[in-house]
């Protein structure tokens, strides 16, 4: 059989790298052959005691807060009134209860008040919504990466500060924790967009608003570009190799809504409707394979 034409240059998003590195076989299906998302069964009742019947869902909130954020004067930051929450909330045809809307006024606030946001005030150009794309470069030339980070400036000694909020429910978990187990990728994308650019050096910086006080660092120079390349580039082979390896540690959040899950996953439900908690906490034993994806290692 001759083979597929390919494009001259791929194009990946951070957003698909970033899905890739979580689940390799879901990225597959939901991204690949664009199968819808499905429901996640209810949870048990033993599991929804002491969650809460106010708590807005996570992607809306997420999308609010940072719509607030948007418009934030990192000079004079102040939290929206209720009206402002309220009526930005109706865009998604939502009504917030008085808890959310004083959830979503606390996280704004939270960033209003943190070393990030006085680092902002300081710096100069800031971009908000700031697009970037470039080559990964392997034997002259690779695929094109693009993305968009929530804010980007230039300090006083060069120096590229990028920062993203996140809305993350932490519970007992760490900041640093959470942003090495699923924001990595991502920051390796945004170091290497700015280095790219021509920074002397980039600095990732993660708001974790429910803990403001502690933001997540990490500082790359230009001597970090190959290094950063080639982790990404390693990742990025899977996509344009077609391998398509499932999750090493499934639990609800990741699996609920996969279209797979059900009935094309070499994970168990056991595993896949699981809390993250017992995914992360526990040990877990090797999965089958399944039309070429390959099993947890």
């Amino acid at each position: 059989m001759p083979e597929r034409p390919q494009p001259a240059q791929r194009r990946l998003s951070y957003s698909q790298l970033q899905d890739y590195a979580r689940c390799g076989y879901r990225f597959h299906l939901t991204r690949g052959l664009g199968m819808a998302r499905v429901t996640p069964p209810p949870l048990e009742p033993v599991e929804e005691a002491g969650e809460s019947e106010e708590q807005l869902e996570a992607r809306l909130r997420g999308s609010i807060v940072h719509a607030l954020l948007e418009d934030m004067d990192f000079a004079r930051p102040a939290a929206p009134s209720l009206e402002a929450v309220r009526a930005l909330a109706g865009n998604w045809e939502l009504e917030l209860t008085a808890p959310q809307v004083a959830d979503v006024q606390a996280l704004v606030a939270a960033f209003a008040r943190s070393p990030l946001c006085a680092r902002l005030a300081a710096a100069r150009p800031v971009r908000r919504e700031a697009g970037f794309a470039f080559a990964l470069e392997r034997d002259g030339g690779g695929p094109l990466v693009s993305g968009i980070v929530d804010v980007l400036a230039r300090e006083d000694d060069g120096t590229a500060l990028i920062v993203d909020y996140k809305t993350d429910r932490l519970g007992e978990e760490e900041p640093a924790a959470l942003v090495e187990r699923d924001y990595r990728t991502q920051r390796m994308v945004y170091a290497l967009a700015a280095l790219h650019d021509g920074a002397p050096r980039a600095e990732v910086a993660y708001c974790l608003l429910e803990r403001p006080g502690e933001p997540v660092i990490a500082s790359f120079t230009q001597a970090d570009m190959p290094a950063l390349a080639d982790a990404l580039l390693r990742l990025a082979a899977g996509v344009l190799e077609e391998r398509w390896p499932v999750a090493a540690a499934p639990h609800r959040e990741l699996c609920g809504d996969c279209p797979g899950r059900a009935t094309l996953c070499s994970w168990p439900e056991s595993m896949t409707l699981r809390s993250r908690a017992e995914a992360l906490g526990g040990a877990y034993a090797s999965a089958g394979s399944l039309t070429g994806s390959v099993g947890p290692s």
